[in-house]
């Protein structure tokens, strides 16, 4: 995977030309983890995406995303849930514009944990807000791998998150404010994996190089080593056995 970039969160579906944007990343070797926010979205998706060697399908089920037909999108789940070994986008969401849905979103939440194989599935986790008790959850699950997207909550809680051996993706928006830039100061280099949240954050994913050269200043790395570090840690999500530490 030497100098190949990662995007571990990028909403492909939400692309006008989602197909073009696919092939795209195939073409130039992106490893695309494909996230979707409703059960329908991966259904939809699935068969045009699962023959790609760099797109990565993820079965999402988004906490904001309770007012659709639950019982059609649960079933849905429950088909495709060992089609794939990534779950994303869910979580929790307890900011202003979502809390009043707070007892729905956990009973959401808590379906998709009860569902999946927690030992080897790896989570791609919206956490606005609810940092603490999305790490409540996942603890109780024992969920061995957990990607934390856009993270913006404490730094207690980030130092817990990474006492579980859990990773954060960084995105371009993250580096360029001042909330984002302490956030990746704190984090370690084996748990820094890249994102663009796109079409959300304006970069595609085969652009996405601004975080790298980001990194490489605040490393003091060769932007190669950058590549090298955030690929292994790709690697490293996907393959290691992890041992779910506890905290206080």
């Amino acid at each position: 995977m030497k100098n190949e970039l990662v995007d571990t969160h990028c909403h492909i579906n939400f692309f006008k030309n989602a197909g073009d944007i696919a092939l795209e990343c195939e073409k130039r070797k992106v490893h695309t983890i494909y996230v979707t926010t409703l059960p329908s979205q991966f259904d939809e998706t699935f068969k045009y995406v699962k023959s790609l060697k760099y797109i990565y399908p993820s079965l999402g089920f988004h906490c904001l995303e309770s007012d659709y037909n639950l019982v059609k999108e649960k079933r849905l789940f429950l088909k495709h849930v060992n089609n794939t070994k990534f779950i994303g986008e869910i979580g929790l969401d307890f900011s202003r514009r979502a809390v009043k849905s707070k007892e729905e979103q956990i009973e959401l939440f808590e379906f998709v944990l009860k569902n999946i194989n927690t030992n080897e599935s790896i989570l791609n986790i919206h956490s606005s807000s609810a940092e603490d008790e999305v790490l409540d959850m996942l603890v109780k699950y024992n969920v061995k791998k957990a990607i934390f997207h856009w993270y913006s909550g404490k730094i207690g809680t980030l130092n817990k998150i990474l006492d579980c051996g859990y990773y954060f993706s960084i995105n371009e928006s993250m580096c360029k404010s001042k909330k984002g830039q302490n956030i990746i100061s704190k984090l370690p280099k084996n748990s820094v994996l890249v994102e663009t949240d796109a079409p959300f954050i304006d970069v595609l994913p085969y652009e996405n190089f601004n975080v790298y050269y980001y990194l490489s200043e605040l490393w003091n790395l060769k932007i190669d080593d950058v590549f090298n570090t955030v690929s292994n840690n790709f690697n490293n999500l996907q393959n290691e056995k992890l041992d779910l530490f506890s905290y206080a």
